[in-house]
């Protein structure tokens, strides 16, 4: 079976067992998913199945929405509950005007910011978070990220909720830690939420309770749109086949840049891409439906 499932992911579970669940559920095992979502976090989740996960790739490039709820007067060694806190004092309550000031100098637009150690990145071919475990020495590397806007949506010490439309790559619980470095008080991520990834948004998913063998196809969203919005060729047989058998199309009337979506029959049939030269196009990924 092919298809994209929208996932409304509930605290508490590890996104690989989502993996796990549909799996079992779709009786196959190529399923996949775009972008991790901690334990801790819920909201939304993309998963694809058979043919389909050779087109996540091209999600995982997707801006997000959060809603995060940060705990100030607080630290912890992993930026969320989830880890050992510790209770800060000494410090003055900041306050609104403080910490708009702050989130618009310093934390909007193109920042820099240190991922958490427990996280999974992969670090000489361990993930961060299995050497932070062992208790193991290492140093994680500032990385570039893009945070479009943040906004307060709710403030009463020490709750401070935050909607933060960001690039992908971003760390919400390095925003929460940084933060409250910046504010003198320490802060941490007590809730967080993923409203929307590119396009998609989460008001359009189901929760994993919802499916079984029986709606599974039903609950599958086409291709199209979750690509809603990216560049799309329609394939004519000849096309279809002269790029099937691994050879080239001119670069016609529907002018690609750099690489589309092809559709062929109705159905999304891989994505495209311009040669070196810009005149031709060939298969970047097919998809074998």
């Amino acid at each position: 079976m092919n298809g994209f499932l929208l996932i409304d992911k509930e605290t508490g579970i590890n996104s690989f067992k989502l993996v796990v669940a549909l799996r079992k559920i779709a009786n196959q095992k190529r399923v996949g998913f775009a972008g991790t979502l901690d334990p801790l976090a819920s909201g939304l989740m993309v998963l694809a199945l058979g043919e389909y996960t050779k087109l996540l790739p091209y999600l995982e490039s997707s801006d997000k929405v959060y809603e995060v709820v940060i705990a100030l007067g607080k630290t912890s060694d992993t930026f969320d509950v989830e880890g050992t806190i510790t209770e800060n004092s000494g410090y003055d309550i900041p306050s609104l005007d403080l910490i708009t000031r702050l989130l618009k100098e310093q934390f909007t637009g193109k920042i820099e910011q240190v991922p958490p150690r427990f996280s999974a990145i992969q670090i000489a071919g361990k993930r961060a978070y299995q050497m932070a475990r062992e208790g193991q020495q290492f140093e994680m590397k500032k990385r570039p990220v893009e945070i479009f806007s943040v906004e307060v949506t709710d403030y009463e010490f020490p709750r401070l909720k935050l909607r933060v439309h960001c690039s992908s790559g971003t760390y919400i619980r390095s925003l929460a830690h940084d933060l409250g470095e910046e504010l003198g008080c320490g802060g941490m991520v007590g809730e967080l939420r993923r409203t929307a990834v590119g396009n998609l948004q989460v008001g359009r998913a189901v929760k994993l309770v919802e499916i079984d063998s029986a709606n599974l196809e039903k609950m599958c969203v086409d291709p199209e749109q979750i690509f809603a919005g990216r560049k799309m060729i329609n394939l004519s047989p000849e096309q279809y086949g002269v790029l099937s058998k691994g050879n080239f199309i001119e670069n016609g009337p529907e002018r690609i840049e750099s690489e589309a979506m092809a559709i062929y029959s109705g159905r999304v049939a891989g994505i495209v891409e311009i040669t070196a030269g810009g005149g031709q196009l060939k298969f970047r990924r097919k998809l074998n439906l």
